[in-house]
């Protein structure tokens, strides 16, 4: 080992001592502390300076004999992993850069769907990114310490990631490098024994026979959702494979649906029951699609190029159906206090009048063209959100647009939102004080309809084994604690229908019991049971 003094460009000295080293046949170079005092007069490291000088020499070279060392060490643990590979296995450990980590993964199972295996390469590259800003000199995985993981965790969850996020990453990593590093320090020291957390489970809703009632009413104003929602409640199916549900699928005759799931490649069957049936049929009309045709072509066509746009529209189907978040019950009732009434006008005289008050302001060409633009496709019944991503502008600048015309015009041109006459609820979980989430948990959406198919098919008797015979699963377990939601009265009926006498003691609530006399009541019987219900009513 020894000491160096290195020049700029323009031949003055560096202020910092520099030492050099060789380990393992490869020379290193470190930079160690400053050099104080008055350097040789002759700029040769081996004469002597002032005494200031020499003293700072001794100081970086005791950093140096450190440095070395430490080198050392680590060079005598990394032989000592080598032989006892080699010993055990017959060839040597073979390092695995950690620009290439991302692409030396690879799944466990062969038939991985592309999205799974996307998602974990950009946890690994998230991996990688991290380590490349922490440690910028670490080049192998080898290096990588149970310390380093540790600090990459306490990022992710400073960043808000939940506990079901945190464990997936964690599995992910312990078996990455479980496989490529078992004897590293980063896998001994913290993967081998990390302790998963608690995860909070937030599970979607189902929808009940009223619900969905307000549902399909809400959807009759987007047929494409319509269609969509019908065939996701009436099948379970997910909503990729309801988008990209084909004809050769479809047996109108006897009346089956037989696909390929797309998350687990399960094949299942599927009874068309009569109200997709009739949905089945309109969408056919009268031409005879191709047995490789969609059976919803939009909708294919959306799920592979802009999927969130089949979410928005269904958020604003269960908007109208009165779930709407409580931070936007808040928010709407805010602008609508200080909202200036303008009046509404018919969409074509807004059109007309708009696009004569952009001519007649002033303003550049460009611009007016961009506002003409965007004013005739929001009144041709385009979001901002879709003129945007058309126009490759922002979703803010078409809204100012938008309101500037109003302004020009003085009449409404933006369709503002307004709250739905019957709030049921919040699609979306309620973010708890004491658990860190990046986003809320969903509790109505498309998951929800499959939620309600296996629901309502449990509890009204199907067999388990047929409800995953439709659904793809493998285990119930899976079923009964993420899709088995019955609401509190269904689960309370079906107790006490099936409980023996002595253990539910028969009794039905008042309800119920209203309700079976009505469906049982004849000519006989209408005097004795008609004075029954009004003691009933009279017992609430």
């Amino acid at each position: 080992m020894w000491l160096e003094l290195k020049k700029y460009p323009d031949g003055n000295l560096r202020p910092m001592w520099f030492g050099a080293y060789d380990v393992n046949r490869k020379r290193r170079v470190v930079t160690l502390s400053r050099w104080k005092g008055d350097p040789p007069a002759s700029g040769m490291i081996g004469d002597r300076g002032s005494d200031v000088f020499e003293a700072s020499r001794q100081a970086a070279l005791e950093q140096l004999r450190q440095v070395v060392e430490g080198a050392k060490s680590d060079g005598d643990r990394e032989q000592l992993v080598q032989r006892i590979h080699r010993h055990r296995y017959g060839h040597k450990v073979e390092t695995v850069p950690l620009a290439t980590l991302a692409q030396a993964w690879s799944p466990r199972k062969a038939n991985a769907k592309p999205f799974h295996i996307e998602n974990c390469q950009r946890v690994i590259q998230r991996f990688v990114d991290f380590m490349r800003e922490l440690a910028p000199d670490m080049k192998d995985l080898g290096a990588v310490q149970g310390e380093h993981i540790r600090k990459f965790f306490r990022k992710r969850m400073d960043a808000g990631i939940s506990a079901k996020t945190y464990n997936t990453e964690l599995v992910l990593l312990r078996g990455l490098f479980k496989r490529l590093e078992p004897f590293g320090g980063a896998y001994r020291e913290f993967l081998q024994d990390a302790v998963p957390q608690d995860a909070e489970t937030v599970h979607r809703e189902p929808f009940n026979q009223e619900e969905l009632k307000d549902v399909f009413a809400a959807a009759a104003e987007d047929p494409l959702m319509y269609d969509l929602i019908v065939t996701a409640v009436c099948t379970a199916m997910r909503r990729s494979d309801v988008a990209r549900l084909q004809w050769r699928s479809v047996d109108l005759k006897q009346g089956f649906i037989t696909v390929k799931t797309s998350k687990t490649g399960e094949t299942v069957e599927i009874p068309i029951l009569p109200f997709l049936r009739e949905v089945l049929i309109k969408v056919m009309g009268t031409a005879k699609p191709a047995p490789t045709d969609y059976v919803f072509p939009e909708a294919a066509r959306l799920i592979d190029a802009a999927p969130e746009t089949i979410d928005r529209r269904l958020r604003q189907v269960l908007f109208r159906a009165g779930y709407v978040d409580t931070k936007v019950v808040k928010r709407i009732r805010k602008e609508e206090e200080k909202r200036v009434v303008l009046p509404m006008l018919p969409p074509e005289t807004t059109l007309r009048r708009g696009l004569s008050a952009v001519e007649a302001a002033s303003m550049t060409e460009k611009r007016r063209a961009r506002m003409k633009e965007i004013l005739t496709r929001y009144m041709g019944g385009l979001e901002c959100p879709q003129i945007a991503e058309q126009m490759h502008i922002a979703r803010g600048l078409a809204h100012t647009r938008l309101t500037q015309v109003e302004q020009m015009i003085g009449a409404q041109v933006v369709r503002r939102p307004a709250l739905p006459a019957v709030i049921r609820g919040s699609p979306i979980a309620e973010k708890s004080s004491d658990v860190k989430r990046t986003r809320r948990g969903s509790l109505k959406g498309w998951h929800s309809f499959r939620t309600t198919w296996i629901t309502l098919a449990l509890s009204a008797g199907v067999p388990m084994e047929l409800v995953c015979r439709v659904t793809g699963h493998a285990t119930t377990d899976v079923v009964l604690k993420h899709y088995f939601r019955p609401g509190r009265e269904a689960f309370k009926k079906a107790l006490q229908e099936a409980m023996p006498k002595m253990l539910s003691d028969g009794s039905k609530s008042p309800k119920d019991e209203v309700l079976e006399i009505l469906e049982g009541m004849t000519a006989r019987t209408w005097k004795k049971n008609v004075a029954r219900v009004r003691e009933l009513v009279a017992a609430l």
